[in-house]
């Protein structure tokens, strides 16, 4: 392996890490807001999805004196 060779897979291998920036910009801070909203109205909506399951449960179990 030439020596321009190992030059330019080096520099392969190391561009991925100079193409990290840990600065984030002002769209990528409210990317993050966006999806952590996203995550907490998820989790809410699974909440009262199962909040309504366990009550229409209960309601059939009352009526029906069995399990539902």
């Amino acid at each position: 392996m030439n020596y321009l060779t190992r030059v330019f897979i080096i520099a392969l291998l190391a561009f991925p890490l100079a193409a990290c920036d840990s600065n984030d910009g002002a769209a990528e801070k409210m990317g993050e807001n966006v999806d952590e909203a996203l995550d907490n109205t998820r989790d809410k909506l699974d909440d009262a999805a199962d909040e309504i399951k366990d009550g229409i449960e209960d309601t059939c179990e009352e009526v029906s004196d069995e399990n539902c």
